[in-house]
């Protein structure tokens, strides 16, 4: 049965496009000088010939869209001053290392990835100045925030390769704190502590899986929790939040949505509320 949504499929259909192309030039009589090529075979030989020519033209083509999608990609990050310039640059800084003028611009004469400590970035325009929102990763890929010092180091390398005129700040903060509160239904058939369990490893996947400087969702999470082996019905009842910016250390309630100030988020503590559920 053929998968219709297969790139493979569709690599073969633009080679059997251009193949009928060829096909019906050959057929509309323009090329009187091929009318002695009248076999109907699909083996036959001129046939076989335009098959192979259609499939390498295809193959061409698709190797020419690449080289145009990478060249569009490698231009946009190096447009000096966009978000995706920006982000590139900030994630070759190399922590404790010093740029050197070369071939009229600022670089290191030696990268070294191991000391590219800047993971995730995240920029936001506060006329006139750009935060930028910066995390390092631990050794299990977890978000961490940079030291001051090295803080410090990257506005200055920031302030190295900016335009002039531009204002800068740089954060790395701890993740913010979430507090929630459920009320969970459960098949009294198994286990509350397996239940409990599974439904803070899901919480936990579902905050490291929101992308960096994104948002939490109340229902998204309620989804998530929903998918749990065992559980019948999460209600979601309560959640605060707090950020680490300038000490802030209020808890606030979360409405629908919750955007985070470091830029990713953990759970402080999480109340769960089991009932058994009567269908059971």
């Amino acid at each position: 049965m053929r998968i219709y949504e297969s790139s493979f499929f569709f690599f073969i259909m633009k080679t059997q496009d251009i193949y009928n192309e060829i096909i019906a030039e050959r057929e509309s009589g323009a090329y009187p000088e091929l009318e002695e090529l009248n076999s109907t075979s699909k083996v036959a030989i001129w046939r076989l010939w335009v098959w192979i020519f259609a499939f390498f033209s295809n193959s061409l083509n698709e190797v020419f869209i690449s080289f145009k999608s990478y060249i569009n990609e490698t231009f946009a990050k190096n447009q000096a001053g966009t978000l995706l310039w920006w982000i590139s640059n900030i994630k070759k800084f190399q922590d404790e290392d010093s740029l050197e003028f070369i071939d009229g611009v600022f670089k290191y004469p030696i990268i070294d990835e191991e000391k590219q400590i800047i993971k995730q970035v995240a920029l936001e325009s506060r006329y006139p100045e750009v935060l930028f929102n910066v995390v390092s990763e631990d050794g299990s890929g977890n978000f961490v925030p940079i030291s001051s010092i090295q803080v410090d180091n990257l506005r200055a390398y920031i302030n190295q390769i900016k335009f002039p005129g531009t204002y800068i700040d740089v954060i790395s903060q701890l993740a913010d704190d979430l507090r929630l509160n459920y009320r969970i239904y459960y098949n009294a058939q198994l286990s509350v502590a397996d239940v409990d369990i599974a439904i803070r490893e899901q919480a936990d996947n579902y905050l490291a899986n929101i992308v960096f400087n994104g948002k939490f969702s109340i229902t998204e999470l309620t989804d998530e929790l929903q998918k749990v082996t065992g559980v019948v019905n999460p209600m979601y009842l309560s959640g605060q939040a707090k950020n680490h910016f300038q000490n802030i250390a209020e808890y606030s309630e979360i409405e629908d949505y919750y955007n985070s100030v470091a830029g990713y988020m953990a759970i402080d503590i999480l109340t769960l509320e089991f009932i058994t559920d009567v269908q059971y």
